[in-house]
This record gives C-alpha cells, sequence and structure tokens, in this order.
C-alpha cells in the first residue's frame, strides 16, 4: 500500500503583477487679469482613447481617476500666473495605451452644493468660485459650470505605456476661459469656456531622472526679467505701466494670425516664466500691458531636447533687463454689435513687416474681449496699447543668455494707431475674416465666425415641467459643449405657466478638426432677481446630447 506525502502540494506561486503606467498630472495657471482670485475644486481625471466622446456618455472606453481627496486651487494667485504649477495627482495606473483626451473632473458650484474639506479649509462659499473687486466693492460669486458632469476637457494625445512615467501639464489661462456675464445685482456672473491648453511632457521625463519637477528648470521655457521702474505699485493706475502679460506664441491653423499658446503674468518684481510650453522650437514673444508700448520678440528659439540648447532660454536678466516704454496714449475701443454665436471672443492684433517669413505677415494677438453669452455683448470696452512696436529677432548663437537681443521701433503694417480685428465662435465655426480700424475708431463692428464644413442647422427641443423650489422669477437655458456656451435662451415666463417647449437652433453635424463639437450639455438655471448670487438653482440633462449624427433632438428638464 503507498502512502501519502506529509502536507500535500505546495501552492502555486502568485501571478506576477499586472503591468503598470505611472501617470502625473500638474495644473498651472495663466493670465488672469480680470478677476483676484479663481478658485476650482478638482475631484479626479477621466481619460478616454477617442475624442468624439464625451464624459458621462455610458461608453465603456473611460478610464476614471479619483484623487485621493479633492484639491482646490487658487488659479490666480502670483505663485500660478507667473508660471507656477500645483501637483494633482501621480500614481500608477493599470488603463494601458494611447489617449486622445482627458478631463478634469470638478467638484459642483451651485449655491446648494456641499463645500468640499479643500474648499471648506480655503474658507470658500463654493467650490469653485471667482472674487473681484470694483468701485462697489468686493464680490464673490460662484464659477459657473453649466455642463459640470463631463468635465473639462483636454485634447493633448499621450500613451500610458508599461513601467512609464507620461507626466502631463494643464494650463488653466483665465482670460482666454473664463466669460464675464452682467447680472441684475451688480456683481457679474462667470461661466467657464471649457477648452484647456495640456503639455505632454514625456520627453521631458525621458530626459530627467522620471522625477520631473514642473518648474521651469530645464530646456523648454522662455524667461524674462523688465525692468520694474515705471510700474504701478498700488491699486491706481494712472501714469504707470500695469497688467503686464507675456504670451509665447505661434501660427494659429490656417495661418491668419499669430495666436497665444502659453500667456502669463508678469510679476510685480518684472520676472516672467513661459513654461511649460508645447513641443516646438521657435516662439514669437508678446510683452504687453497697460500704459506701455508693445514689445514682440520674434524668432525665439527653445529646445525641447536640450541637445543643441542645455539651459532655458532668457531674454533678459536681473542686470541686464528688458526696459518698457511708458506710453499713455491707450485708448479704449467698443465693440457696437450683439455677438454670435454666444460665446464668441473678438481679437485685436497689428503685424510687424517681415514676422511671417514663408507664410506671410500676419498680426499678433495683443488684446481680446469676451462676449456676455445671454446678452451676446462685451461687457466693456477693450483698452489698446498706443506707440510703436518695439521687434528684435531673436539670434540663436548669440541671445537667450539674459542679456536682450538689439531692439528695432517699428510702425505696425496698419498704421501708427490702427489695428485688425476678428472673432472665433463655437467650437463648429472658423475664424472670421480680419477686418482693419483706423486710428480714430472707437468703435467697431465685430466680423462673424463662418461656419465649420460638415455642420448644418439642427434644432434641440427643451420642454420644462414643475415648480420652482424657492419663488425664482428668472430662468435660462443654457446649451453648452466643450468650448464653452452655444446659446442661451430666456425663458422666465415659462416658471409662471410650470413648464413650456423651446426650440433652439444649435450646430448639427461633425468634423475630423472638431470633434464632439456638436455634442451638448443641456441646463436650466433659475434665480431671484433681487438676490440672485444665493439663489440660484440648477436642473441640469442627465447625459449629453448628441447631434453629430442627427439634426434634432429633445431634452425634458423639470424647474428646479
Amino acid at each position: 500500500v503507498a502512502c501519502g506525502g506529509g502536507g500535500g502540494a505546495s501552492p502555486p506561486p502568485p501571478p506576477p503583477p499586472a503591468a503598470q503606467a505611472v501617470l502625473g498630472l500638474s495644473l498651472v495657471g495663466g493670465a488672469t487679469k480680470q478677476v483676484d482670485h479663481l478658485w476650482v475644486t478638482v475631484t479626479g481625471v477621466a481619460m478616454h482613447p477617442d475624442a468624439t466622446h464625451v464624459f458621462g456618455d455610458g461608453d465603456a472606453g473611460w478610464v476614471v481617476q479619483s484623487l485621493d481627496s479633492p484639491v482646490t486651487v487658487d488659479l490666480a494667485a502670483a505663485s500660478m500666473t507667473n508660471g507656477g504649477s500645483v501637483s494633482l495627482l501621480k500614481r500608477s495606473v493599470s488603463g494601458l495605451g494611447s489617449f486622445a483626451q482627458l478631463r478634469l473632473l470638478l467638484a459642483p458650484s451651485d449655491p446648494a452644493a456641499v463645500l468640499t474639506p479643500s474648499a471648506s479649509a480655503a474658507g470658500l462659499q463654493f467650490n469653485d468660485q471667482v472674487q473681484t473687486t470694483d468701485g462697489a466693492g468686493t464680490h464673490v460669486v460662484p464659477l459657473e459650470l453649466p455642463g459640470r458632469q463631463a468635465g473639462v476637457r483636454v485634447l493633448t494625445p499621450f500613451s500610458l505605456s508599461a513601467d512609464t512615467t507620461t507626466p502631463l501639464a494643464i494650463e488653466w489661462n483665465a482670460n482666454a476661459l473664463v466669460r464675464r456675464a452682467a447680472t441684475g445685482g451688480g456683481a457679474d456672473r462667470f461661466t467657464l469656456r471649457d477648452e484647456l491648453q495640456g503639455y505632454n511632457l514625456q520627453l521631458l521625463t525621458a530626459l530627467s531622472d522620471g522625477n520631473l519637477t514642473i518648474d521651469g528648470s530645464i530646456f523648454d521655457a522662455i524667461s524674462g526679467q523688465l525692468d520694474t521702474t515705471h510700474f504701478c505699485t498700488g491699486a491706481d493706475h494712472a501714469g504707470c505701466i500695469h497688467d503686464v502679460e507675456a504670451s509665447a506664441t505661434s501660427l494659429a491653423a490656417g495661418g491668419l494670425f499669430h495666436a497665444e499658446v502659453r500667456s502669463v503674468e508678469v510679476g510685480a518684481d518684472g520676472t516672467f516664466l513661459l513654461y511649460p510650453l508645447p513641443v516646438e522650437t521657435l516662439y514669437d514673444v508678446v510683452i504687453h500691458g497697460g500704459n506701455m508700448q508693445t514689445i514682440v520678440v520674434h524668432g525665439v528659439f527653445v529646445d525641447p531636447t536640450g541637445l543643441l540648447r542645455i539651459t532655458p532660454t532668457a531674454l533678459s536678466s536681473g542686470a541686464t533687463p528688458i526696459v518698457p516704454v511708458l506710453d499713455m496714449g491707450e485708448r479704449a475701443v467698443t465693440v457696437a454689435n450683439a455677438l454670435t454665436p454666444a460665446g464668441r471672443r473678438v481679437f485685436f492684433g497689428q503685424t510687424v513687416t517681415g514676422s511671417g517669413a514663408g507664410s506671410g505677415d500676419v498680426p499678433y494677438v495683443i488684446e481680446s474681449g469676451a462676449a456676455d453669452p445671454p446678452t451676446r455683448r462685451l461687457l466693456h470696452p477693450v483698452t489698446l496699447p498706443a506707440g510703436p512696436i518695439h521687434y528684435p529677432s531673436f539670434n540663436p548663437g548669440t541671445d537667450g543668455n539674459g542679456t536682450p537681443p538689439a531692439f528695432s521701433i517699428v510702425t505696425p503694417v496698419e498704421g501708427s494707431g490702427a489695428w485688425r480685428f476678428w472673432s472665433e465662435g463655437t467650437l463648429a465655426t472658423t475664424p472670421s475674416a480680419i477686418s482693419t480700424f483706423a486710428a480714430s475708431a472707437t468703435s467697431v463692428s465685430a466680423p462673424a465666425p463662418a461656419g465649420l464644413s460638415g455642420f448644418s442647422a439642427g434644432t434641440l427641443t427643451v420642454a420644462l415641467t414643475g415648480t420652482s423650489s424657492n419663488g425664482a422669477d428668472h430662468a435660462e437655458l443654457i446649451v453648452s459643449n466643450d468650448g464653452g456656451v452655444v446659446s442661451v435662451v430666456d425663458v422666465s415666463a415659462q416658471i409662471a405657466a410650470h413648464g413650456g417647449s423651446t426650440a433652439i437652433a444649435v450646430p448639427s453635424g461633425s468634423a475630423s478638426a472638431a470633434p464632439a463639437a456638436a455634442v451638448y450639455a443641456v441646463a436650466l438655471r433659475t434665480w431671484i432677481g433681487s438676490t440672485e448670487g444665493d439663489s440660484a438653482r440648477w436642473s441640469r440633462a442627465s447625459a449629453p446630447v448628441d447631434l453629430s449624427t442627427a439634426s434634432t433632438a429633445a431634452v425634458s428638464l423639470v424647474l428646479p
């Protein structure tokens, strides 16, 4: 008879751990001259390999990473507006592959929403909050997020590979992304144009030790120092230079103008740092501000690999600063017409002979103004700087080491004091034609953007039912997409009627150049006219409305 063994068979070895990637995510600030503080509270991120999807559509391809705890950031803090950053996460991720988009998920900013611990610790009234100051005092209002469920989109392709660190930086530039709206109560509202700028820093990680700090210390950074002799030192801006911004620019798609790709505020000490930057090698740097003549440094060379240039590009230094010229001849220009569509932005620029190389000379964006979505008008005139342009061409062989390049003083192609202007609309449009106005003009009518090929007229019908829970006497329907607000319709009359039906014209269709441009969030905002800031209530469609392949759709909402 055979005898059995003593302890039985040994257990099988554990399976090898699944391959994982490391995702690092940082949030960087930008120029925010229209607000004192801009707080946002981030709760997580969502990623998808297809840019045409919108978070909340139920697709199985979404990879979601929740933060261990919400992070609240003041994007208008001096440390953020001059190139600083905040780390949101760095962790192992099991979902490997190539991704076409990433979305920041934000805590709700509605007045009735519960504060996150991080927002409460910062002493905020809302999870996402804007603070401004005017002649009537200090105002604190929520940063309104009509399509909050979809998150805030970043269209920057990236890959997550096993045993590889992928660091991404996301720029939140309030000047470009925050829209200001008037209210009856005196304190303006602020809403969001959703598209953020992303930077894939994976190349820099491969060249470093894998623990890259987002601080502009290596390779692809442009820094500078301005002389501050004429800078304002207080709230009074009479007779001194103020609100100075530095922007790295490159040709926009289509080559019609030099567009901002990274903008920061110049600090009170005159310093600025343009970092991170897209993976390009040549930029034109535009420096402008109140009561100063514009500076454009042409052809600034940046080497993201560090092979041709082993230090960051320094346009000037404390020992040899760029000296801005004080000029109090600036003038305010009013945009006279209502803008269509609701989210439109108007740009003002000037052109320098020889700046376009083989593509021809085109204007630089120097100032801009955004429409108030409900009224479709600019709330305030746009102030344009006076004087000629100070224009050096960067020499990669001799410049970039802290000594300013040799400057020339040039008159813009448009003529002394004359400007070009144009507009952009929604994701389903292309920039308008570029027009010119004379030095004597103080009012202009902005040209309309053209429809993008692939889109046609669509109709979104919204049915309202129910009764207001707080006695609201105002209501508006807000249709938005990843480019911001597309349409705002006043439906206040439907409150007393306990509902009604509204047909809203929106673009339908699709184009590869504008993914998800016809995928909409639909929201209803109600409020009491005398207490708008505190009484606002929201009702939102539970899922995105997709008109990519249909020309009509219907949504039902209940009065909150």
